[in-house]
């Protein structure tokens, strides 16, 4: 589910599996891609919390400059997480509280706007901004804080205690997601050890599955919602490309890519079906793409028109991720014996 419209991929057998899902598959993804994703995010997102303590009031001078640098280590690994949309992601509206996107009715804009003017924002405590509105709650509400048109100190900002108040929320979410996918937990152990009765896999062909409807669904997320306006020469659509105001929209396609990457290589799928040397050229190239604008913020000018090495490096990348996916779509899927049909109510 992305805020905003339905966004489903579901798998369907497409002939006799000629590879099936295993224990060691299943196992080799908890431990070297789930778990160390959500550990180092968690990890992140509390150091962040920690240092941002007694953030109001400060006479030591601004920290808006290390606010923005933690805010962009903290959402790339939160983007390492992003695309995991099955199970504990799902919990709790944790997926739209972290990352309310897309807003094309500018809801979190209107609703930070009336909470701002609230009497009790001063006092607002984490528990209670739990329970507001997912649009003011993560990584959107917060860029707008950080990352504003003019030049403050945000210690002496009137809004100084709603932005340690959203990092103590995000480091909380990314702790509960942490603890969901910790060996004990339910969901953890139904991955490893599935059974016909449990409520979230009945065998380790499900649990492939599920790996891999995260993966088509992310590229699917990464070419046609995220990089779609980047590439539509229309201003107005850029500016609606994610992080836009921050100018982090690189940080998230890269923390995105290293997951899909990390689903597909790290377990061994791809080594075990014979692809990885294809798809390996194919990833490494991505990486040398985004390298290209790492450190480029002006990716616009007045007008909101991109830099035409910026529109380049974006048209590229777009081209590179359609390789990756017709692969996935046609290659990878078709020793899995699987096929993918969607149903996404983009009109929404």
């Amino acid at each position: 589910m992305l805020a905003g419209g339905l966004f489903v991929a579901a798998i369907i057998p497409a002939q006799a599996a000629e590879f099936q899902g295993s224990a060691q598959l299943s196992e080799k993804w908890v431990q070297t891609v789930y778990q160390p994703a959500f550990e180092q995010f968690a990890s992140a997102a509390s150091q962040w919390a920690a240092d941002s303590a007694g953030l109001c009031g400060s006479t030591a001078g601004s920290r808006i400059y290390s606010l923005q640098t933690d805010f962009t280590r903290v959402l790339q690994h939160h983007a390492q997480v992003e695309i995991f949309r099955s199970g504990p992601l799902l919990d709790n509206h944790l997926q739209n509280r972290l990352f309310y996107w897309p807003d094309k009715r500018r809801v979190g804009e209107r609703q930070l706007r009336a909470l701002l003017a609230q009497s009790d924002v001063a006092t607002l405590s984490v528990e209670q901004l739990a329970g507001k509105s997912v649009a003011v709650q993560g990584f959107p509400a917060l860029e707008r804080l950080l990352f504003s048109d003019g030049h403050y100190t945000v210690e002496e900002a009137p809004y100084c205690h709603l932005v340690e108040i959203l990092i103590r929320n995000i480091a909380s979410m990314a702790n509960e997601l942490n603890r969901a996918w910790q060996s004990e937990s339910d969901y953890v152990q139904a991955f490893l050890h599935p059974e016909a009765s449990s409520e979230f896999f009945r065998s380790h062909d499900e649990a492939l599955r599920s790996v891999i409807t995260e993966v088509v669904t992310g590229l699917d997320s990464l070419i046609d919602r995220k990089l779609q306006p980047l590439l539509s020469g229309d201003p107005k659509l850029i500016r609606t490309a994610p992080l836009w105001r921050s100018r982090r929209t690189v940080a998230m396609l890269r923390g995105n890519i290293a997951s899909i990457r990390s689903l597909l290589f790290d377990a061994g799928l791809l080594q075990q079906l014979g692809m990885e040397e294809e798809l390996d050229t194919d990833f490494n190239y991505l990486e040398h793409l985004l390298d290209k604008i790492r450190y480029t913020f002006a990716f616009a000018d007045a007008d909101g028109q991109l830099s035409p090495e910026v529109d380049t490096v974006f048209a590229s990348l777009s081209a590179v991720l359609n390789d990756i996916r017709h692969t996935v779509n046609y290659e990878v899927l078709t020793p899995l014996g699987m096929g993918v049909n969607f149903n996404a109510d983009d009109g929404d």
